[in-house]
């Protein structure tokens, strides 16, 4: 049981793919500061990490080597789509996000190797979860960050790609 929260925890914190890893970067970069809307999307984003890493580990067998990545994509935007009926008109603006970010089709691929559906589970909650974090934690940092101290060309998305990567080093230090 200790294990499998370590696993969930090193992937929210230390083996964070938004991060470290920079898997689904523009999403973290370019989403406004309103809490229920990074919190949709962050969600959704677990969600879709979740299936599809489960469903992609299930057919690992049936896949060949060669067409992995088609049929990750397929998988991912059946599953986006199946959000969208799903939810209607409030993922609007997400499913593009959902469907083109690296970071789902990261996780979902690389995890095809595991040995059990369990960890499978555990690693894209934890993804997912780490994506949600990096979302509300550069939410706050902007939310505390005063345009009129910063000089121009720091405002805005340098400003943000500046933050994304301080605390990619800081992160980084957990790693050793």
């Amino acid at each position: 049981m200790k294990e499998l929260i370590l696993l969930v925890l090193g992937f929210v914190l230390v083996n964070n793919y938004a991060l470290t890893a920079y898997f689904g970067l523009t999403p973290l970069m370019g989403f406004a500061s309103r809490r229920e809307k990074i919190l949709v999307l962050g969600l959704s984003v677990t969600g879709v990490m979740l299936v599809a890493s489960a469903i992609l580990w299930l057919l690992r067998g049936l896949i060949p080597a060669w067409a992995q990545i088609l049929c990750g994509v397929v998988v991912v935007l059946v599953l986006v789509y199946l959000l969208q009926l799903l939810l209607g008109k409030r993922l609007g603006l997400y499913f593009p996000v959902i469907a083109l970010n690296s970071a789902v089709l990261a996780i979902a691929l690389q995890l095809t190797a595991a040995d059990s559906i369990v960890t499978v589970l555990l690693s894209a909650l934890g993804a997912g979860l780490g994506f949600l974090f990096g979302l509300f934690l550069l939410d706050g940092l902007e939310a505390r960050i005063e345009d009129d101290q910063l000089p121009k060309a720091f405002r805005g998305l340098p400003i943000r790609v500046l933050a994304a990567a301080i605390i990619a080093l800081a992160i980084s230090a957990f790693k050793f």
